[in-house]
């Protein structure tokens, strides 16, 4: 299959799922410099800033999928999808009329599924690819409401996160040098930093816009200690396993990795937050219940000011009705003046009974509009205790999830001094041996409070008092953390710590430092 040709022009496409801020990242590298297309999907309430889609690649996308009988949504978890023949020449096409300027690109949520093909036609493209976290996406997703295979399946939502997303490691994995990945967050937060590590592996030259025209706003967040994140922790630990692994490769500004999002996700209290729902559901259904039977009692009442209406009505018609005749008999029959007169005044008299009627009347429409304007005063009242209670509810959740905090750092201080007690005694005349262990036990606890550099230079000082060999020291080193751990019902993976960048400069000092003299 023939490659397409766009000139010596920089490509730099934006990938990633839907709902994950690839339209922002594409607004904000328009600002940059990026050309995006000149046919672009437009706004709508979903996304009132706009998709910023280049609609050529959308219809060359959405005609492809629709070839293999796939959504053209891309709402599939099919591994891949085979571009036939025919669609090369039109591709070529959608190049040709994107690239019409130096440094041009695209982005539509689709070119996710078509990775490998768009590397293969253009071999001088360059993906950005960005993700957002499973829990926000699947936020966005329901909140957007527009999507109706959701609303039959909507544990969809999360395995779409999962299969877009795997798509992304796995090309990013395969195609490092071409890639740049980035959490959306972490763009937004540092966009200066992220422009110049942008420019600086791809060798472009964007521009930061003075004026990047981000509405924090419209961009909602959804924190990892809430009960939407850990309901998705709970049913779906793969994917907080998949987020984990992309941060840990994705570009971080100055380079440093936050891991706070994992303590916030494993503190979130899932089962009180479950009832809480449940809680919350019933109150407003009762809420619900008091407004509808007030509102019941309204329109009973507006019914009775009706009937005295409608009564009020006919009243007058009869009045009118009377007087008509009387009118007749006077030009029929010119009789007796003094009478007709005498009937006349009653007619008039029956006017002022109806007059008076009606002023009542009014008077019990405005009894009803007071009534009906105290009734919105209580509604308001009531939502304004509903927002107070709620506003409670969560001071109270933030004390709790401390004094959580609080009672496990102070179980893992009694824990450590019950283990170095126990050590004390086991190596009880053993000064040196001893001292090996606790210098050991206080690298271990060092560690599990992330305080990487106590760490090392715990163990490295536990080398130079060590009866072991170097290769030996390391190995009792992991062996007396799993020992550690296993105890004090702590979670340790061996892999994550001899991968970590922190252990291998560790295991790197120790194997090219000379040889330790060890006294008799």
């Amino acid at each position: 299959m023939a490659q397409l040709s766009a000139d010596q022009s920089s490509i730099l496409v934006v990938v990633g799922m839907h709902r994950s801020g690839t339209s922002l990242t594409a607004s904000l590298l328009q600002r940059a410099g990026l050309h995006i297309g000149r046919r672009l999907m437009g706004s709508n309430e979903a996304n009132v800033k706009g998709y910023f889609e280049n609609l050529d690649f959308y219809d060359f996308h959405q005609a492809v999928l629709k070839s293999q009988g796939v959504s053209e949504d891309g709402w599939t978890l099919q591994e891949r999808i085979e571009v036939e023949d025919r669609f090369v020449d039109l591709a070529k096409q959608v190049v040709e009329r994107s690239a019409v300027s130096r440094l041009w690109g695209w982005k539509d949520p689709r070119t996710t599924l078509f990775l490998d093909f768009w590397s293969q036609q253009l071999p001088q493209v360059k993906f950005l690819l960005v993700y957002r976290s499973p829990w926000e996406v699947v936020d966005s997703l329901y909140r957007r409401g527009s999507d109706r295979v959701l609303v039959e399946q909507p544990e969809l939502a999360v395995k779409m996160w999962l299969h877009y997303n795997r798509k992304l490691l796995n090309f990013y994995n395969q195609a490092t040098d071409r890639c740049f990945l980035v959490n959306i967050e972490t763009l937004v937060s540092d966009f200066n930093g992220f422009v110049a590590a942008l420019n600086q592996k791809f060798g472009l030259d964007l521009t930061v816009p003075e004026s990047t025209g981000y509405d924090p706003a419209l961009f909602q967040r959804l924190e990892p200690n809430g009960h939407r994140a850990s309901l998705v922790a709970h049913y779906f630990p793969e994917a907080v396993e998949m987020y984990r692994e992309l941060e840990v490769r994705a570009w971080q500004s100055g380079d440093i990795l936050d891991p706070s999002w994992e303590e916030q996700l494993r503190s979130s209290p899932y089962r009180v937050w479950a009832f809480q729902d449940w809680l919350g559901v019933s109150k407003l259904k009762g809420e619900n219940k008091k407004l509808q039977e007030e509102l019941g009692q309204t329109q009973v009442q507006l019914h009775q000011t009706e009937e005295v209406l409608e009564q009020s009505q006919a009243q007058l018609h009869e009045t009118e009705a009377v007087l008509e005749k009387s009118v007749d008999r006077l030009q029929q029959k010119n009789q007796d003046e003094q009478r007709v007169q005498s009937e006349l005044d009653q007619t008039r008299s029956e006017l002022e009974e109806v007059q008076t009627r009606l002023y009542q009347t009014e008077a019990i429409l405005s009894q009803y509009q007071s009534h009906l304007q105290q009734t919105e005063e209580v509604l308001e009242q009531s939502q304004s205790q509903l927002k107070e209670t709620e506003q409670l509810l969560e001071e109270a959740t933030a004390q709790l999830h401390q004094t959580r905090q609080k009672l496990e750092n102070y179980k893992t201080e009694c824990d450590r001094l019950q283990f170095k007690e126990s050590l004390l005694t086991s190596f009880k005349n053993q000064d040196k041996k001893q001292d090996y262990k606790l210098l050991v036990l206080d690298a271990w606890y060092a560690y599990q409070s992330h305080d990487t550099k106590k760490m090392t230079d715990c163990l490295k000082r536990s080398l130079q008092i060590s009866s072991l060999s170097r290769t030996e020291t390391i190995q009792d080193w992991l062996r007396f953390f799993s020992e550690i751990a296993s105890k004090s019902s702590c979670q340790l993976n061996l892999q994550d710590l001899t991968s970590s960048r922190e252990w291998q400069q560790l295991v790197h000092y120790i194997t090219a430092a000379k040889p330790l003299k060890v006294s008799d």
